[in-house]
C-alpha cells in the first residue's frame, strides 16, 4: 500500500518534470508553439495539484476553487496546443472564459454546492476538453505514428473523468477516509502518472516526427511547382511498377516537354517561365486520377506514370492535357501568354523503369521532330498493343 501524500508528491513531481521536458523541447524547436502551450499546461496542472493537496484558503477564496480554475486552464491549453499543432488558431478568450467563469461563480453562495456536484461539473468540463483534444489529434496527419498511442492515452484519461462523472462518490469517500478504497485511488493516481509521463514524451516526439516529415517531404517535392521532384518520382515509380507487375496491370509512362520554353524565358523573363511551369502542373494534377504519379524531372521536363490503363486511354489522357494546356491563358503582365507541350507515351511490357523512361523519351523526341504540340505513342507498342492508332 502507498499512502495518499506519497502518491500526490509523486504526481506533482512527475507533472513538473514533464513541464520542464516540454519547455526544453520548445527551446530547441522554437517554430513549434504547441510545445510551449503544452509545457504551460503541465506546469499549471502541477500548481493545481499542489493547491488541492494543501486544502487552504485565502480569505473567502478556497485553494480548491483556484486549483479547479488552473486545472480547467491546463486542459484548455492542451486543446489549444493540439489546435496549434494543426496550424489552427484559437482566440485567447476561448482559453480564459471557462476557468474565469468557474472561479467567479464559485464565489457566489448559490454555487456552493456539495463536493459531489463539484466533482461532476469539473470532471465534465475536463472530459470535454480531452475529447476535443483527441479530435484535434485525429484530424492531424495520422501517418505520424505517435498520433495513435497519444489518442489512446487521451482516451484512457478521458475514461477516468467519465468514471468521476458517473460515480463521483468513490473518489470523495477514498480521499476523506470514509471508505477503505485507497487501492482504487492508487490505481487512479498511477493512471495520472502514466498519462503525465507518456503524454509528455509523445507530445514532444510528435512535434519531432512532424518536423522530420516536413524535411523529408521538402527533399522530395519541387519547391516551385509543388509536385514530386525527380528523386521522389523515380523512387515511387519503381515501387508502383513492381506492384503493377505482381497484379499484372498495364502501365503507361507519359513524358512531357514544354515547347520552346527557353525562347519563352528569354522573351518574357524567368518569372513568366515560372508561371507557365506552375500553370502546366496545375492543369495536370487537376486532371489525373488519385493513383497517378506525376513529377518534374528537371527544367521544363515532366513525367507521369499511369497504372491500370490501356494504350488508347493513356493517349487520350495525354491529348486532353495537351489541349487543356494549349487553351490556357497565362497572365504575366497585361498580355496573356500561351504555351504548348509535346508528349511521348510508352507502354510497359515489364517492370523496368529505365527502359520505360527511355522509350517515352524517344517517343517524345519524335513528337518534337514532327512539329511539337502533339502526342505520340511508342511505335513498337503502338503496333502490338494499340493497332488502331497511327504512330
Amino acid at each position: 500500500m502507498v499512502d495518499l501524500p506519497t502518491l500526490i508528491a509523486i504526481e506533482i513531481s512527475a507533472k513538473a518534470a514533464a513541464g520542464v521536458l516540454l519547455i526544453y523541447a520548445w527551446v530547441t524547436n522554437r517554430c513549434a508553439p504547441s510545445l510551449a502551450l503544452w509545457a504551460i499546461a503541465f506546469l499549471m496542472a502541477t500548481a493545481a495539484t499542489a493547491l488541492i493537496a494543501s486544502g487552504r484558503q485565502i480569505g473567502e477564496v478556497r485553494f480548491i476553487d483556484i486549483a479547479d480554475a488552473l486545472l480547467i486552464t491546463a486542459y484548455a491549453l492542451l486543446w489549444m496546443g493540439a489546435r496549434s499543432f494543426n496550424s489552427r488558431k484559437t482566440p485567447v478568450a476561448y482559453l480564459l472564459v471557462v476557468p474565469a467563469t468557474w472561479l467567479l461563480l464559485r464565489q457566489l453562495e448559490v454555487f456552493h454546492f456539495p463536493d459531489s456536484i463539484r466533482v461532476i461539473v469539473l470532471s465534465s468540463i475536463l472530459f470535454c476538453y480531452l475529447v476535443l483534444t483527441g479530435i484535434e489529434f485525429w484530424r492531424s496527419n495520422r501517418d505520424l505514428t505517435s498520433c495513435w498511442p497519444l489518442i489512446v492515452i487521451i482516451g484512457l484519461h478521458a475514461a477516468v473523468f467519465l468514471s468521476r462523472i458517473l460515480w463521483p462518490g468513490w473518489m470523495l469517500r477514498s480521499l476523506t477516509g470514509l471508505s477503505a478504497t485507497i487501492s482504487v485511488t492508487a490505481l487512479i493516481f498511477f493512471e495520472l502518472l502514466f498519462h503525465t509521463v507518456f503524454a509528455a514524451f509523445l507530445l514532444a516526439f510528435l512535434v519531432k516526427e512532424r518536423r522530420e516529415e516536413h524535411y523529408k517531404r521538402a527533399a522530395l517535392v519541387d519547391p516551385l511547382t509543388g509536385v514530386w521532384n525527380r528523386r521522389a518520382f523515380l523512387e515511387y515509380a519503381s515501387r508502383r511498377l513492381s506492384r503493377a507487375a505482381i497484379d499484372k496491370l498495364p502501365v503507361a509512362l507519359v513524358a512531357f516537354d514544354l515547347d520552346r520554353f527557353k525562347l519563352l524565358n528569354d522573351r518574357y523573363g524567368h518569372l513568366a517561365g515560372d508561371q507557365v511551369l506552375c500553370a502546366f502542373c496545375k492543369a495536370v494534377t487537376e486532371a489525373l486520377r488519385p493513383g497517378d504519379l506525376f513529377g518534374r524531372m528537371g527544367g521544363e521536363e515532366f513525367a507521369c506514370l499511369l497504372v491500370d490503363i490501356s494504350p488508347v486511354d493513356a493517349v487520350a489522357m495525354a491529348e486532353r492535357l495537351r489541349r487543356r494546356f494549349s487553351d490556357m491563358k497565362i497572365y504575366s503582365g497585361p498580355v496573356p501568354l500561351r504555351a504548348t507541350v509535346s508528349s511521348g507515351v510508352a507502354i510497359a511490357e515489364q517492370p523496368d523503369l529505365e527502359a520505360l523512361m527511355a522509350a517515352a523519351d524517344l517517343t517524345l523526341y519524335r513528337a518534337k521532330k514532327l512539329g511539337r504540340n502533339r502526342v505520340e505513342l511508342d511505335g513498337f507498342n503502338m503496333q502490338t498493343a494499340c493497332p488502331t492508332i497511327n504512330p
